[in-house]
């Protein structure tokens, strides 16, 4: 997949980034839903979103504060770490208007409720939010509730999202490289209906 003065192999996580150093929600965790996020987002035929929730999705979980259920740490990624990745996320081709896209994002990831459909950024947020979900496989049986995804393609990817969260759990991925090599291993998987 090519996206235009967007290189995904740049995006590189350190464990310095996170508030709260977890392997539920730490660079794995990240790395999985980055990897989502490109794959879904091109089965729904969509191009600049892909960027921003790619985007989204590097900082969506730093400044988590513990593992448990939080609707705040959305909001304080919007406001500390974006700032922080800022100038890079503006040399991958990403304007000012889209960092926006990106804060609203981010932030809407943890609230308990989603953008409504006719808001500018509901795609970006959406895609954001089921790459996410489906990442959900890693907290066990019954913890990636199908009928909350957003998109009706998303379902087909979760023997995909086990798969890969299978192969990667029990080892230290230290590049998006790293984990996109495992990814196509699991291609196969994704089937559309």
């Amino acid at each position: 997949m090519i996206l235009q003065g967007f290189d995904p192999e740049k995006f590189c996580l350190h464990p310095g980034h996170f508030d709260n150093q977890s392997n539920l929600h730490g660079i794995n965790h990240t790395y999985r839903v980055m990897c989502h996020v490109l794959y879904l987002g091109q089965a729904l035929l969509f191009e600049r979103e892909i960027k921003l929730a790619f985007s989204a999705a590097f900082i969506h979980d730093m400044s988590r504060k513990h593992d448990g259920f939080c609707q705040h740490h959305g909001l304080w990624a919007s406001r500390q770490k974006l700032p922080l990745f800022k100038d890079f996320f503006l040399s991958q081709g990403i304007n000012s208007f889209q960092l926006e896209e990106i804060s609203a994002s981010v932030r809407n990831h943890s609230e308990g409720f989603d953008l409504q459909k006719n808001d500018p950024f509901w795609k970006t947020a959406a895609l954001l939010k089921d790459a996410d979900a489906l990442d959900r496989i890693r907290l066990g049986v019954g913890n990636l509730r199908i009928e909350f995804l957003r998109f009706p393609a998303t379902e087909q990817f979760v023997p995909f999202a086990n798969a890969l969260f299978q192969s990667s759990d029990q080892h230290q991925i230290n590049s998006f490289s790293q984990m996109f090599a495992l990814t196509l291993q699991h291609q196969h998987l994704i089937k559309f209906s």
